[in-house]
């Protein structure tokens, strides 16, 4: 048995990560699987003493042992809230924490938990990120700034439904960062980093996939406009379906010429259009009422215009798709879930575009004296609904 394993140290065979901005190397192709997985399906935990991060908890138990002294169960550090660290206020820690409390908005834990996450009307409630690729694979190359630099160049200009000043590559929710990673490196041109995409684009789909029954209220009992929105979730989706769409290119046209998607990112879509439907998220009361009257004005504009551009985006992305369907074959959300119609966007246009695409202290109040930057919270304007306009925007369109 030693000779067999010396000779399989000594082959010189090394497996090397997939992942982009990775360098590790193995020589058992099972130990590169355990690595790849934490990539894919990392839940962090952090050492109590030094705050260094790890993919597994018995590893950091190990470097508790070996490094600290410390033996026997270790619990996980307390870290602010996503809302307090976004808006860089003191979090006292929870969920729900005192300030999220008092602005009356769902508090939402930094770190990935694999609780129960469904409420007792069975709904989603914590809106906690999916398990995807550890945020540290390109820390200290400056590469993954890059690339989100050119997603927000060369993409968003076309899908600008993520707020680019307030968007964290460090701190945001995991499968929005590498959803954004994968367009990035796509745009880039680079024939290497096209293919890191695509390695990355599979990873994530697999694990929109295996947790479908955690963001998926579509055909949840007693999913509401009570329950939390997980848009960075939706966001990222989102970002999956068009993705596809963009990388396979003349596999998506069908027939008639027009796009169309294959299974199972139909399914991911036809579920994202129901779960926006379930939790009221095209209605705009329901964006109005997830914010308190003494909240800080700027978060909820922010808030609120992001919903409603990711509510355009997905109403675009559906329309396209629906008129585009195969000879004998259903759109993408022609499904139980329906599709997004022009009727279905009960709330106003959003505002401020400059606003919208200011980057910096400067930029920010240069536009927000030029424009509306504030959101009435008592007004839900129903005279300036998008949906008012339903029947000429279908025709238009």
């Amino acid at each position: 048995m030693k000779d067999i394993m010396h000779r399989r140290a000594s082959s010189g065979r090394e497996f090397h990560c997939r992942f982009p901005g990775c360098s590790a190397t193995y020589q058992r192709k099972e130990h590169l699987g355990r690595h790849e997985g934490q990539h894919a399906y990392c839940q962090s935990f952090e050492c109590s003493i030094c705050n260094r991060n790890f993919g597994r908890n018995d590893t950091l138990r190990r470097h508790m042992r070996r490094v600290h002294g410390v033996d026997g169960p270790v619990s996980q550090t307390r870290r602010a809230c996503s809302n307090c660290r976004n808006l860089k206020s003191r979090c006292e820690g929870g969920p729900p924490c005192h300030e999220c409390i008092r602005r009356k908005i769902p508090c939402v834990s930094s770190t990935p938990a694999r609780a129960d996450r469904r409420d007792s009307r069975g709904g989603l409630i914590d809106g906690s990120p999916l398990p995807s690729q550890d945020l540290s694979i390109n820390a200290g190359t400056g590469k993954d700034e890059v690339f989100v630099r050119l997603y927000f160049e060369r993409f968003h200009p076309y899908w600008p439904f993520i707020h680019r000043h307030s968007f964290d590559r460090f701190d945001g929710t995991p499968l929005l960062v590498q959803s954004v990673m994968v367009l990035g490196l796509w745009v880039s041109g680079e024939p290497s980093a096209q293919s890191a995409a695509l390695d990355l684009h599979r990873t994530l789909g697999s694990a929109i996939l295996q947790q479908k029954e955690v963001w998926d209220a579509s055909s949840v009992e007693g999913a509401c406009t009570d329950c939390f929105w997980p848009i960075p979730t939706y966001q990222a989706i989102l970002l999956h379906i068009i993705f596809t769409l963009l990388h396979r290119g003349g596999e998506c046209i069908g027939l008639d010429l027009k796009p169309s998607l294959a299974s199972p990112d139909s399914e991911f879509l036809g579920s994202l259009v129901g779960s926006c439907k379930r939790l009221g998220m095209l209605y705009y009361p329901n964006m109005l009422a997830r914010y308190h009257l003494e909240g800080l004005a700027s978060y909820a504009w922010v808030s609120i215009e992001e919903v409603k551009r990711f509510d355009l985006a997905l109403y675009k992305l559906t329309k396209m798709l629906s008129r585009g369907s195969a000879v004998g074959r259903p759109s993408a959300t022609e499904t139980a879930n329906g599709r997004i119609t022009a009727a279905d966007l009960q709330f106003p246009m959003p505002t401020n575009d400059a606003l919208w695409h200011a980057v910096g202290k400067e930029e920010w109040l240069s536009a927000a004296t030029k424009g509306e930057g504030r959101c009435n919270l008592h007004d839900a304007m129903e005279d300036n609904w998008i949906s008012n306009s339903a029947e000429l925007i279908e025709l238009l369109t």
